[in-house]
């Protein structure tokens, strides 16, 4: 039997889906594969559109294989907690649904095109550039 892996995707890796081949691959596998599971926080969608209109129509249709995750008060402690350090809202977003939790005992990576963003949070990356 084997494991699910789970992905967290930021705002840099959702305006990257049309360009880059690493992203491409990851959204590819899990739309493939029980076992890769993709998460998107909202909030990390809504900064995505901020910069590129689109980016939510395109998520729409990916639904089924991109899991939004829902603003809470747990995040936005979160984001309260990081944002007053200059860290964007997207970047604490996706450190607060990567770290573990009730739904994710283990935690997920973070998959960016931007991995110098989580140095020093405690969230594992993966590097989408490589």
């Amino acid at each position: 039997m084997s494991e699910t892996e789970h992905y967290v995707l930021d705002a840099p890796t959702l305006l990257a889906m049309g360009g880059n081949k690493q992203v491409s691959g990851l959204i590819h596998a899990a739309a493939a594969s029980g076992d890769v599971r993709l998460w998107v926080p909202v909030l990390c969608l809504l900064e995505a559109e901020r910069e590129h209109s689109g980016i939510v129509g395109h998520v729409g249709v990916l639904v089924d294989v991109m899991h939004l995750i829902d603003d809470d008060y747990a995040m936005a402690v979160t984001v309260a907690e990081l944002c007053p350090d200059g860290v964007p809202f997207g970047v604490a977003a996706a450190v607060h649904a990567a770290r573990p939790n009730q739904m994710l005992p283990e935690g997920a990576l973070v998959a960016t095109v931007a991995p110098d963003s989580y140095d020093g949070f405690g969230v594992g990356v993966m590097d989408l550039n490589r």
